[in-house]
């Protein structure tokens, strides 16, 4: 019999004794305040993919390119916000966007806690779907702004995969920050 399988099965079990496992429960019980940092620097960069993602989506539909960076103020500012050429809307709504974003990257370093790219691709892609349902499907829709502008759910899925994907660039930052410590 495998001698890791026969350890699993014993009682008190330590996943850091078998190598490609996480004791992750330790991991999110540790404050890191530097991968707290890479993932709010990893969120905004993630954000910033995401709005040219539809950026991209929107040029190629003949949509107002800035359309995506507005979307954030429409809790902010209403339906109005998605005219053309409202500078305000842009401001706001990235600076909205970008905060979300920050803070979601901040939860998505603390929670992976690791830099393999295999668990934050994982992650990534899991942080992406979920964020579709939660924030695009169920709380966004209940401000009614955002449920006027009627925004596809197909594109906005994909949207929301390339932020989770592009979430793996916390290792990047993670790796710039202990450099400078």
């Amino acid at each position: 019999m495998n001698t890791d399988l026969s350890r699993m099965k014993q009682r008190n079990f330590n996943p850091d004794s078998v190598p490609g496992e996480y004791n992750f429960l330790d991991t999110w019980m540790t404050f890191n305040g530097r991968r707290w940092l890479a993932g709010a620097m990893a969120g905004i960069f993630a954000g910033l993919a995401m709005v040219i993602f539809g950026a991209i989506i929107c040029a190629s539909k003949g949509v107002d390119v800035t359309f995506p960076a507005k979307v954030g103020a429409l809790p902010w500012l209403g339906a109005e916000c998605l005219e053309f050429g409202s500078m305000k809307a842009i401001v706001i709504g990235l600076l909205s966007h970008l905060s979300l974003s920050a803070l979601l990257g901040a939860s998505y370093a603390h929670f992976t806690g690791v830099n393999n790219p295999k668990a934050l691709f994982g992650m990534g892609i899991t942080w992406g779907i979920f964020s579709w349902i939660f924030i695009h499907n169920l709380m966004a829709r209940s401000i009614p702004a955002y449920r006027t502008a009627d925004l596809p759910t197909g594109i906005m899925f994909f949207a929301w995969l390339v932020f989770g994907v592009s979430l793996m660039s916390v290792a990047v930052f993670d790796r710039l920050l202990a450099k400078d410590a």
